[in-house]
């Protein structure tokens, strides 16, 4: 048995002109934190390769920087693998924005690293959108990197609708709008700018679950986070909020197995 759980969603759209010919699949990463699962990831790719998915889409916190530890060659390699078989598009997380502005510990880290992934194909969206299509299904893909004050510990900031839009611009018409938004704390905003799915990470699925009751602490000391994992509707706006695939600092994980979601559109 596979030391990953596999998550299935149905995504359904709504709109007759944007739904497949045949159904595809797209499958998501999230907080990989250059974690190796298997000799070099094999076991995570294996899983992606039995998915069979038409892109590969990045939620954020691919490397792991924290403090002055600095992780990103497996998080490359990965990637490098991914790109030989799939589109990739990946936004930044938490750790991917600290690399950069960090520079007093991690130097030009962050502008090598992107450089990298950009040589091997990786679409790198940041507070910027691209289109795909797959099967008559018209898809715009856009990543949010939010401001580092939405990441403190502690009470959690206001998130305006409007901030989202200064970064994005409004939401393309005429397609299905994915946003890779790292935190999923801010679901009602995202909502609100326009994103029919969200996809989060961050909170590695409350690290410690718990039985009818879910995550029980997020990485940022918060108990019982709302959006700990699963899939979340308001309205017909849907967010899914995956349990990640690594850990940092902390590596903690009970009920909680590394998680590859697989978003099955039909």
């Amino acid at each position: 048995m596979s030391s990953i759980k596999v998550s299935h969603y149905k995504i359904r759209i709504s709109d007759p002109m944007l739904r497949p010919q045949q159904p595809f699949s797209i499958a998501v990463l999230a907080d990989l934190h250059n974690t190796v699962i298997g000799e070099q990831n094999e076991t995570l790719l294996q899983e992606i390769r039995e998915a069979d998915p038409k892109a590969v889409l990045s939620a954020g916190d691919m490397v792991l920087a924290k403090a002055k530890n600095l992780g990103v060659d497996s998080a490359v390699a990965l990637l490098g693998e991914l790109t030989r078989r799939y589109p990739v598009y990946c936004a930044n997380g938490n750790h991917e924005t600290r690399m950069e502005y960090r520079q007093e510990a991690f130097g030009d880290a962050y502008e090598k690293y992107t450089q990298k992934i950009r040589s091997l194909g990786v679409h790198i969206l940041r507070n910027s959108g691209q289109f795909l299509e797959i099967n008559r299904t018209k898809l715009a893909i856009y990543g949010y990197e939010m401001d580092w004050k939405y990441y403190g510990h502690g009470r959690r900031q206001k998130m305006p609708a409007e901030e989202i839009r200064e970064a994005l611009g409004e939401p393309a018409e005429g397609a299905y709008r994915i946003l890779l938004a790292h935190n999923p704390d801010y679901f009602s905003a995202y909502a609100q700018w326009g994103a029919d799915l969200t996809l989060s990470g961050h909170l590695h699925g409350g690290m410690v679950r718990l039985p009818k009751i879910g995550g029980l602490i997020s990485p940022n000391w918060t108990l019982f986070p709302k959006y700990d994992h699963g899939l979340y509707t308001i309205g017909e706006k849907k967010m899914i909020v995956s349990a990640g695939l690594g850990s940092h600092t902390i590596k903690l994980r009970i009920n909680n197995p590394p998680e590859l979601v697989v978003l099955d559109f039909v």
